[in-house]
């Protein structure tokens, strides 16, 4: 029953966007984001537990002084939008699945440095074996400057769950993005794929539900505004050496 509820709120959903366009005024027009329309060169990349808060500043400290420059995923689709040049030798830190460490540990050590960094996350996930943030830490996130982007809810392989059940497969993204939406108070545009699965029902299902990009776990440094529903991500952890991580990012043409 409930998998039947949420189906048919993403269904009225697709229905009814046509029609709250066609009414809209030409401030709403105007209001829409503009198109994609240049592509950069800013590695995004993704980590999981943040086990110290000593371990990210280390990390965090290496990676400034190696002179990249940590970039908000608002400032690369502002540059992707044509808006503004990046930064040079931009890179996004992001963080999946709304671990508590990387409250704990890792939120203080982003504040102090003045650090962006997105998360993807799970809001309501629990597995019984980690941690996970609840709502008082995504809105503590949200209201402390921070991007909190959605990785659905279960934290399923979405390819295989669409097969299974379109059901749920709309629920991880329409019914999950407006739960994440109603804690932070905030639109939520992009998804981070769990595990980084995807194919083509997916990537349909984002584009028309109105997400601005999708980010997988392919390695490459260059995000192509002609394929933003497959953007790349090079995965890291705060605890390696950061001569480790960065000779990942050259080798991914960062």
């Amino acid at each position: 029953m409930r998998s039947r509820l949420l189906f048919l709120i993403a269904v009225a959903l697709l229905v009814l966007a046509p029609i709250a366009s066609a009414d809209s005024s030409d401030d709403q027009v105007a209001a829409s984001p503009p198109p994609l329309v240049r592509s950069i060169v800013c590695p995004v990349l993704y980590a999981h537990e943040v086990v110290s808060q000593a371990v990210l500043r280390r990390f965090l400290t290496g990676l400034l002084l190696a002179g990249f420059q940590p970039t908000s995923l608002a400032t690369v689709d502002a540059a992707m939008s044509g808006a503004m040049d990046p930064p040079r030798n931009c890179v996004v830190l992001t963080f999946d699945d709304g671990l508590l460490s990387q409250y704990l540990n890792g939120l203080p050590v982003l504040g102090d440095m003045g650090v962006p960094a997105v998360f993807f996350v799970l809001p309501g996930f629990a597995d019984g074996v980690h941690r996970y943030m609840g709502p008082s830490e995504l809105q503590a996130l949200a209201d402390a400057g921070f991007e909190v982007e959605l990785h659905t809810c279960n934290h399923p392989n979405l390819p295989l769950l669409a097969r299974r059940n379109l059901n749920a497969f709309y629920a991880e993204l329409v019914d999950c993005r407006r739960i994440l939406e109603s804690i932070i108070g905030q639109s939520v545009n992009y998804i981070a794929y769990p595990s980084g699965a995807y194919d083509a029902t997916v990537l349909d299902a984002v584009t028309r539900f109105g997400f601005r990009g999708g980010f997988t776990t392919r390695p490459a440094a260059v995000l192509n505004y002609r394929t933003p529903y497959v953007l790349p991500r090079i995965r890291y952890d705060p605890s390696e050496a950061v001569a480790t991580v960065i000779g990942r990012l050259r080798a991914a043409g960062g």
